[in-house]
C-alpha cells in the first residue's frame, strides 16, 4: 500500500512537472546576440517605421523595441527574424522620443541595446480634430469631420452647464474616412459644447468649444399620418402596406413597392396630417438578413417634396422640391460587405435634413430613384418625420 501511495505522488509531480514546461526552446546558454546596426529612421503620422539589420548570430530569434508613448506606459514592438523594419505607432504628439532596439535569441538572450530618436508626424488625433465641425441643427447639433487614413477614433462631446460642470452628452465611434453625426432632443437654447478626439491609445486632441443654439422641432404624430394614392405612384406590393412605414416599429415587415414591372423611378405619397416645416426625415432600413443592410431595396438615391394642398391629379409641377438625398454607406466598403459602422446606422435610423427655408407643407412624395441593389422596387421599414409645427 505505502509503495502504491508514492507511486502515486510520483506519478502526480510528473504531470504537474509537465503541465509547469514552458512552450517553445529552454535556454540553453547564456551569451547575447549581436546588436542592431544601420538604424534608419522615417516617421509616419503619430509613430515611425525603423529600418536596421540584424545580427547575424545562428539562434537569433527577433528584434524588440521598447518604447513609452507616454511617460511611465511602456510598450513593445516586435519583428520576426526575417524583417529588417519594425513599427512603433500610438503616440499622441509631435515631440522627439527615444527608442531602444534589442536583439533577442532563442535562449532568450537579449543584446544591449541601441537608442534611435523618431519625431512623429502630426497624429490622426489632431489632424481630425483640425477638421471637425459642429453646428446647430433642428433639435441638436450635428458633428462633421475627415479621417483620411481610417484612423479607429472616438468623438466625445460634452455640455458645460451653467455650474461649469460637464455632462457627456455623446461618444461616436468610428474609422470611416468622412463622418457625420447628429445629438438631437436638445433645448432651443444657447448651449455650450466641448468636444475632442481620442485615439485608442487613449491620446486625446485638445479640446474645440462651441457656443449653439438648436432650432426647434418636434416628431410629428404618426396616428394622424395616412396614405394617398395619386396617379403615377407605385405600384404597391399586396402585402407590405404603407401604413406599416408609420407603425411605430421597424419589424418585421415595412412597405415595399412591387418589383418586376420595369417601371421606375416609383414614388408614394404621405398625408401628414398637419402643416410643417419639415427638418429630417429617419429612414430605417430592411436588415433582417445581413446582406439587406445598405443592399436589397433600401433607399440609396431618393427625393423628397411637398406640397400644403392636395392636387388629386398627380402632376409634380403642383409639387416643391424640399430635398435631393443619397444614403451614404459609412465604412464605403464595396457593396455585400458591412462594418459595425453600418450595421449600427441601419438599425438605428438614417437621418436626412431639410432646409429651414422651405416653406411648410402637409403632403410629401417620396420619389425612389435608385435602390441599393439597383432593382425596380423599394422598401421603407419605418419613417421618423421632425419638423417645427407650431
Amino acid at each position: 500500500m505505502k509503495n502504491n501511495i508514492i507511486l502515486l505522488m510520483l506519478f502526480g509531480l510528473l504531470i504537474y512537472a509537465c503541465d509547469q514546461e514552458t512552450i517553445g526552446q529552454q535556454p540553453i546558454e547564456n551569451d547575447p546576440p549581436g546588436i542592431i546596426t544601420n538604424t534608419k529612421v522615417e516617421n509616419i503620422a503619430g509613430g515611425a517605421l525603423i529600418m536596421f539589420t540584424p545580427p547575424k548570430d545562428e539562434d537569433f530569434l527577433y528584434t524588440k523595441a521598447v518604447y513609452y508613448r507616454k511617460e511611465g506606459v511602456k510598450s513593445e514592438s516586435k519583428a520576426s527574424l526575417y524583417a529588417d523594419t519594425l513599427k512603433v505607432v500610438g503616440y499622441g504628439d509631435i515631440e522627439e522620443h527615444e527608442v531602444e532596439l534589442f536583439a533577442v535569441d532563442r535562449s532568450r538572450n537579449e543584446s544591449p541595446g541601441v537608442k534611435v530618436t523618431i519625431k512623429p508626424l502630426e497624429p490622426a488625433i489632431i489632424t481630425i480634430a483640425n477638421s471637425l465641425e459642429i453646428i446647430e441643427d433642428f433639435g441638436g447639433i450635428t458633428s462633421t469631420w475627415v479621417n483620411e487614413n481610417e484612423a479607429e477614433i472616438s468623438i466625445v462631446i460634452k455640455e458645460r452647464t451653467d455650474e461649469e460642470e460637464l455632462l457627456p452628452l455623446e461618444t461616436f465611434y468610428s474609422k470611416s474616412k468622412s463622418g457625420k453625426f447628429s445629438i438631437y432632443g436638445l433645448d432651443t437654447i444657447p448651449r455650450n459644447f466641448e468636444a475632442y478626439i481620442e485615439d485608442r491609445w487613449q491620446n486625446r486632441s485638445a479640446i474645440k468649444e462651441f457656443v449653439l443654439t438648436p432650432f426647434y422641432e418636434t416628431e410629428l404624430d404618426k396616428a394622424l399620418f395616412s396614405a394617398v394614392e395619386l396617379p403615377g405612384d407605385g405600384p404597391n406590393h399586396a402585402s407590405w402596406y404603407m401604413s406599416n412605414i408609420w407603425n411605430g416599429t421597424p419589424s418585421p415587415n415595412g412597405y415595399s413597392s412591387l418589383g418586376g414591372q420595369g417601371i421606375w423611378p416609383q414614388s408614394i405619397t404621405i398625408d401628414l396630417g398637419v402643416l410643417v416645416r419639415l427638418s429630417r426625415i429617419k429612414v430605417y432600413q430592411r436588415i433582417e438578413k445581413e446582406n439587406y443592410i445598405f443592399g436589397e431595396g433600401n433607399l440609396k438615391r431618393f427625393e423628397v417634396w411637398g406640397a400644403e394642398t392636395l392636387d388629386l391629379t398627380g402632376n409634380w409641377d403642383s409639387w416643391t422640391l424640399l430635398g435631393d438625398f443619397e444614403s451614404i454607406k459609412p465604412s464605403e466598403l464595396p457593396f455585400g460587405q458591412i462594418s459595425e459602422d453600418d450595421r449600427f446606422v441601419a438599425t438605428n435610423g438614417e437621418d436626412f435634413s431639410f432646409l429651414s427655408s422651405n416653406p411648410k407643407v402637409r403632403y410629401i412624395r417620396i420619389l425612389v430613384k435608385e435602390s441599393w441593389a439597383g432593382g425596380d422596387n423599394f422598401q421603407i421599414m419605418e419613417l421618423d418625420i421632425f419638423g417645427d409645427n407650431r
